[in-house]
Parts: structure tokens; sequence; C-alpha cells
């Protein structure tokens, strides 16, 4: 009879992460396909919107640059971003191939208008703008690259790491604020600062699913 004693040991790593993990809830799929939608289409008509600015322009080589960047860092990273928030090994390496797909559409609107100022004769990084472009491109690919070694769910050489973990999460999510306020600054240079109703409806969505997806 009696009760068998209880081990007075501190729970492993392991389990430490385990019980850790457990505590999160992953995000409802209703919740999950509405911010999908936001995400997804303000990538597309935004994209699109800014690319045709200022008013009567039409689409030229130059709209594949705010069309590609706003698909690559709207729409694919914040995807990337709420599927990693649904939680589980399928869901975490889904994000990994969704971000670098949104890395990709990014570098291809960044080569836009690398090659848009050349023939414009235009200097590059001269605005705001730009840097900030520059900085998330650059910032992003660190990101996923430490990402993949150190924890992809098969493969990552310290996956259980809290502080890599935490880490990666923040800088990631500060790299993507960044994105979203560069592309509003984007198009307030091609709209102008008057244009305050045209700046409303194209902040609104992002506004929407920030608190969601960037926190």
């Amino acid at each position: 009879g009696g009760r068998p004693p209880q081990s007075t040991r501190a729970p492993t790593a392991p389990t430490q992460h385990n019980a850790t993990m457990a505590k999160m809830t992953p995000l409802p799929t209703n919740k999950y396909l509405l911010l999908l939608s936001i995400v997804i289409g303000h990538s597309l008509l935004g994209g699109y919107y800014a690319g045709t600015r200022p008013e009567g322009a039409g689409w030229r080589f130059f709209s594949w640059h705010p069309f590609l960047m706003m698909v690559g860092m709207v729409g694919l990273m914040g995807t990337a971003t709420l599927t990693k928030k649904r939680m589980g090994y399928t869901n975490t390496k889904l994000h990994g191939m969704i971000a670098w797909a949104g890395l990709m559409s990014s570098y291809a609107g960044f080569y836009v208008i690398y090659q848009n100022k050349n023939t414009m004769g235009k200097d590059h990084y001269t605005t705001l703008h730009s840097k900030a472009g520059l900085a998330v491109l650059l910032g992003s690919t660190m990101l996923g690259m430490a990402g993949g070694v150190f924890l992809h769910p098969d493969f990552g050489i310290d996956k259980q790491n809290g502080l890599i973990r935490t880490g990666h999460k923040f800088a990631s999510r500060g790299m993507l604020g960044l994105a979203w306020l560069a592309t509003l600054s984007g198009l307030q240079t091609l709209i102008g600062e008057d244009d305050v109703k045209g700046l409303f409806f194209f902040a609104a969505p992002l506004v929407l699913a920030a608190p969601f997806t960037l926190l």
C-alpha cells in the first residue's frame, strides 16, 4: 500500500517547452480564413491600385514593383505568419515555405524598381522608403536563413531553444511591421499627402489585420 514516491527532479528542457506550447492556443480556423482573405485580397487589390497610381498612369513596368512587394510582404508573408499561429509540425513547415515564397516575390519587386531607376537615370536608396525596403529584404533573408538552420522542425540544429524561437518570432514580426509601413510610405509618394481618402482605405486592411498578425 501507500502512494509511490514522487520525483523531485526539475522538468527537462523539452518538457518545459512542451508545457509552454500547451498553454498557447492555435488560431481558430474561422479567424484564420478571415485574416487570410484580408491580407491576400489587400495584397492583390492594393498592389494593383498602387501600381496604377498616379491616377491615369496605367499599368507600366514600374507597376510590378508595388504589386510584387505587396504580394510578397503583405499577402505571402502575412499568410506565413498566420499559418505559424495555427501551430503544429505541418503548419510550421508551411510557414517557412510560404515566407520564402514571399521573399522571392519581394526580391522580384526589388529588381523591378532597381532596373526602373537605372533606366530613368535616378540614384538608388535616396528616400526613407527605399532604405526601409532594403533593410526589410536583408533582415528577412537573414531571419529566414536562421529559421531554416536553427528552427526547422526536421533538421533544425537547436529547434527547442526557446530564446532563439522567441527572438526569431519577434524580429520577424518587426520586419513585417516595417514592411507594411513602407508600403504606406510608397503609396503616399505616388498619390501625395493630400489624398487622405486613398491613404485611409489603403491602410485600413493593414490596421485591421495587424493586431492578429504582428502581435
